[in-house]
């Protein structure tokens, strides 16, 4: 019999929510579904109490002292009364459950449940712009606990190229663009890390679909995985580039959600001239880093990143720097 190492496990969910049942107090398990594959494993369970969120966090994806920035993060937003998806503890008042995978040492967390659904149009925007900005002055005044990567060059840019630039080996001229647009970029970023620019606490990923509105006009937030100290006007840029990403004309780029979304912040918490210039400078390197995301996981998700992946990813990016000028 061969014995092959594992590198990503799914668990049995019934069984994984039995012994999340003895080691938190949510009642007893009565449905319950691996809801997704992405980043981390998400599983939902509804219990006679009510329904709750485990994130399985794969093997080496984050750091104990990234993942507790985090969870801190979120707790500290729960106690300013904002609408966030935050951490249970553990009856024993842990918030870490290690898990014992065949890949190695794996955590989970459970969360509450997030309410409503996913909605994108100009209203749903316009209310998102001001959470945001309501949600990026509370973090001003959080003081971190833990360790955690910062959302800086070496994150967006250094560590995307490193796993991307493999996969171009065959198409030289690609290679050639990214290195080059990358070292524009990077020089734009020196140029942005002289203290003057809006720095601080983001979630890393506020592409418009880790928020979900419920019919009273509410809103819940979730999925900090990608948070970390770094450029404001970055953590803005993602839902421009969740707008744009894909189209491939200087027309198409504008966008109404967009401009929707943007005024709402600024109403709320102005940005200076200099950070919003940085927005489509942010959203180049926001899908450079998505490349580098794409097939930096290629072993766990699979390599489906062929020619037309690269076709299609680049032709955008091409596109966008073309018209802004980057």
């Amino acid at each position: 019999m061969l014995h092959i190492p594992a590198v990503h496990t799914v668990f049995h969910k019934e069984m994984l929510f039995e012994a999340m049942a003895l080691l938190y107090d949510i009642g007893t398990p009565l449905k319950s579904q691996f809801v997704s594959n992405g980043l981390n494993d998400t599983y939902s369970v509804e219990t006679n109490t009510g329904k709750f969120i485990l994130r399985i966090y794969k093997h080496l994806w984050r750091a104990e002292s990234d993942i507790r920035f985090e969870l801190d993060l979120l707790t500290y937003l729960k106690n300013c009364i904002l609408p966030v998806s935050y951490p249970i503890q553990r009856r024993d008042g842990e918030w870490l459950t290690e898990l014992d995978a065949p890949e190695g040492t794996r955590y989970a967390v459970l969360f509450s449940y997030a309410d409503g659904a996913g909605k994108l149009n100009v209203d749903t925007s316009q209310a998102y712009g001001s959470a945001i900005a309501q949600l990026h002055h509370a973090m001003d005044f959080y003081e971190p606990k833990h360790e955690r990567f910062a959302l800086d060059a070496a994150h967006l840019l250094d560590e995307p190229l490193r796993a991307m630039l493999p996969f171009l080996q065959h198409r030289p001229n690609d290679v050639a663009f990214v290195q080059e647009t990358a070292g524009r970029l990077k020089a734009r970023l020196a140029e942005a890390a002289n203290g003057a620019y809006d720095w601080g606490v983001c979630h890393g990923d506020l592409h418009g679909w880790n928020v979900f509105h419920s019919d009273d006009g509410s809103m819940t937030h979730f999925d900090f995985d990608c948070c970390g100290v770094g450029w404001r006007s970055y953590d803005l840029s993602v839902y421009l580039w969740d707008r744009v990403h894909g189209r491939s004309d200087s027309e198409s780029f504008e966008d109404e959600c967009w401009d929707a979304f943007l005024e709402a912040y600024t109403k709320e918490r102005p940005l200076s001239e200099q950070d919003l210039a940085m927005i489509p400078v942010f959203v180049a390197v926001r899908q450079l880093w998505l490349i580098g995301l794409h097939t930096g996981g290629s072993t766990v998700w699979g390599s489906w990143q062929d020619d037309g992946y690269f076709d299609g990813k680049l032709k955008f990016l091409a596109a966008w720097v073309k018209a802004h000028n980057l």
